[in-house]
């Protein structure tokens, strides 16, 4: 059974609830699970629990993950924990508790088990402890999409429509937040965006089948083997028109849907960016120029309460075509891009649920922009559907 199916059976939440997470997934990221605690749906406690009823696997409790002992943390190399999304929690009688996001994932559990030497005993996590984690033993930087955004999830956050770009307040801007060492996780997590999570493990009684690693006694941490195996190398993709259309129609997930879309785009004009609106702040997602990517826009969070074009083509719904007015929020976008002033920059958004849930932004360069507007909002149309796509796959998946 599915995790979407067992929470409507138990009556947490209602087919258009997992319908409207499904949505958001597509579009934000992420697992399930962590969607329905960004829009409130859950909390993290509550998925814990019931991810650990739909997999069989034991849960890993929030006070597991509190002052995780640094011998315990060495056993797995920064770079493989950060590959699996996994947290080893303690090691006790040769055999480690490891949390999880995805405990069907048996090739991590095989290559974690054959390079230290133990026997891994799977523990399921929501993917934001899991993050959190992370963050704060292994000093991995969350994505901003895992950064909490303030005044709680997706679902619960409104602009209010009194914004106006010449009567606006003085700006203030985060531009690059870096983001403090994660506290430690408590028992009730706070509410974020959305996310999906699906797994396909045969139901089991009770967590004890799996052994009570509390019950035993610590024991001195041998050296982990050293035999972590490389990524394979990926293909580079076709950013051709005919390649970028029709990686649209087959993209897996949102990444490979804003690769694509910025990668042709960044290689047309001067540059080519997206940001994704979250809650009351837009943020970075993915930008380039030429064949350079600008990894400075991942760094980018912009409040939807101070002045700037973003801002403007949120609450309007349309698209933007002209130079920016020269606030703190425009300025720190360009300098986020890399870009100067310009008057020949375009703006559009993706409308999804009624809502602006990303922008485009486009430098035109020496193309002027007013003559292939009508173009590029045709591509728009067709990044879209590219989501609706990958929507409808994820409900094929999920319910």
């Amino acid at each position: 059974m599915k995790l979407g199916e067992l929470l409507v059976r138990e009556g947490k939440l209602s087919s258009a609830d997992v319908e409207e997470t499904l949505k958001g997934q597509a579009i934000f990221g992420g697992r399930f699970g962590t969607n329905l605690v960004e829009m409130g749906l859950l909390d993290e406690n509550e998925l814990a629990m019931y991810l650990g009823r739909k997999t069989g696997v034991p849960y890993a409790r929030p006070e597991q993950f509190l002052d995780i002992p640094p011998q315990v943390i060495q056993v797995i190399p920064e770079e493989v924990a950060k590959k699996y999304r996994v947290v080893p929690l303690s090691l006790t009688n040769r055999k480690l508790a490891l949390a999880m996001a995805d405990p069907s994932d048996f090739g991590a559990i095989d290559e974690i088990s054959f390079a230290t030497g133990f026997i891994v005993v799977p523990h399921i996590a929501p993917e934001l402890r899991i993050v959190s984690a992370l963050e704060k033993y292994y000093r991995v930087r969350r994505e901003l999409r895992y950064i909490t955004v303030a005044g709680g999830g997706r679902a619960r956050n409104r602009l209010s429509p009194q914004a106006n770009l010449a009567a606006a307040p003085a700006a203030h801007l985060a531009a690059v937040p870096q983001p403090a060492p994660a506290p430690a996780p408590a028992p009730a997590a706070q509410a974020e965006p959305e996310e999906i999570d699906i797994f396909e493990l045969a139901p089991l009684e009770e967590a004890e089948t799996f052994a009570d690693l509390e019950e035993l006694g610590a024991e001195p941490f041998p050296p982990a083997v050293a035999s972590w195996q490389a990524a394979p190398a990926q293909a580079e993709p076709d950013f051709s028109l005919e390649g970028m259309l029709r990686g649209l129609t087959e993209a897996p997930d949102r990444h490979s849907i804003g690769a694509l879309a910025v990668g042709y785009l960044g290689r047309q004009y001067s540059r080519a960016a997206l940001f994704l609106v979250k809650g009351d702040r837009v943020n970075g997602w993915v930008a380039q120029a030429g064949n350079a990517q600008l990894p400075e826009v991942e760094k980018l969070s912009i409040a939807l309460n101070e002045p700037s074009v973003l801002r403007a083509v949120v609450e309007s719904k349309t698209h933007y075509l002209g130079s920016f007015p020269l606030t703190p929020c425009n300025n720190a976008m360009l300098a986020a891009l890399g870009a100067g002033p310009s008057l020949n920059q375009f703006l559009a958004p993706l409308v999804m649920m009624g809502r602006v849930v990303a922008i485009l932004y486009v430098e035109g360069g020496s193309r002027p922009l007013d003559r292939e507007s009508n173009d590029l909002l045709r591509l728009m149309g067709k990044i879209s559907l590219a989501f609706e796509i990958l929507i409808l796959k994820n409900k094929i998946i999920s319910t």
